[in-house]
């Protein structure tokens, strides 16, 4: 399961990295207007938007200087916890209810550059009331940008008693964070997604989509997502597992389907990626590759056994 964590007051103007697209976070006032701020990923400081939730549910474009307003029917009210989601991703922003797939904020200005890295969340309403937030943990709180402390390289991690590791890598969102996960599967090491609210990761193989309860999570912040499609793979490309056959690199994709941002593998014998989802293998052409920073890296195959398992 998610771990949520309680934000103190000294916590209120503290920045939160999420720059994997979304998160989820739980709010309580008596007052009115409770808002997130998020921030560039290259300069914290820098305010892009303002997202203000209650009734009429509002986004404030800072670098503009313009806004623009949705009617929130099914928030009435913060005096009981409200349960929400926020995504930025494919030129949109969106909000809605925990267990609603359906956004009661949708907005589509939403621009490449620059990026979104950062949330801060308002520890008062522009009243003086005081906000209670609990918000899913994401893999690094920083109290300020000076104590970034990522690994420098990429590495794979079971569970901590069924807890994620501190740094595990947000893959893509179904309603909740997904994490990049890999598990053995017909004597292939398979790339895919860990789902924290089933305890399970998911791989892609054979045109299904298979659950998994021994698995990996990869950690580290040292990658980034770069577009490519079909068998073009970049030199720097992140190798993530191997196939059944002739032990060929499995390289970490993702990529946008059915309003879900969703993590699986690249084969590049059969130039496509291939995502686990709803108990399908779901074929995907152009899509999001994982990458080392750096131009020419080259890796070696895992080997054909991970260490947790024996």
């Amino acid at each position: 399961m998610a771990d949520w964590q309680v934000l103190e007051p000294s916590d209120r103007h503290s920045l939160y990295r999420a720059d994997r697209h979304g998160l989820r976070f739980k709010i309580k006032t008596a007052g009115f207007g409770p808002y997130i701020l998020l921030t560039a990923s290259h300069k914290p400081g820098m305010q892009l938007y303002k997202i203000i939730l209650g009734q009429e549910s509002k986004v404030m474009n800072l670098c503009e200087g313009t806004e623009m307003k949705f009617p929130s029917r099914c928030i009435a009210n913060f005096l009981d916890f409200k349960h929400l989601w926020i995504t930025w991703y494919n030129n949109k922003i969106k909000v809605g209810m925990i267990g609603e797939q359906i956004p009661f904020l949708e907005y589509d200005r939403l621009y490449t550059e620059p990026s979104i890295g950062y949330v801060q969340f308002k520890g008062s309403c522009r009243h003086g009331a005081p906000i209670e937030w609990i918000v899913e943990s994401s893999p690094v709180m920083l109290k300020t940008v000076a104590m970034r402390k990522f690994k420098d390289k990429l590495c794979w991690l079971p569970l901590d008693n069924g807890k994620l590791p501190h740094d595990a890598m947000v893959g893509g969102f179904e309603n909740e964070l997904t994490y990049i996960a890999r598990a053995h599967h017909n004597n292939s090491l398979c790339p895919g997604k860990y789902v924290p609210s089933t305890g399970l990761a998911f791989v892609p193989w054979g045109h299904r989509e298979h659950s998994k309860r021994e698995f990996e999570i990869l950690c580290g912040f040292n990658a980034k997502w770069v577009t490519t499609k079909c068998n073009y793979i970049p030199s720097n490309s992140y190798v993530g597992g191997y196939s059944e056959i002739q032990n060929e690199p499995l390289y970490i994709g993702r990529a946008m389907y059915d309003g879900k941002l969703l993590v699986g593998k690249v084969h590049v014998r059969y130039d496509l990626c291939y995502l686990p989802y709803k108990g399908r293998e779901v074929e995907i052409s152009t899509y999001e590759i994982l990458v080392i920073p750096g131009e020419g890296i080259r890796q070696s195959v895992p080997p054909q056994q991970m260490l947790f398992l024996n």
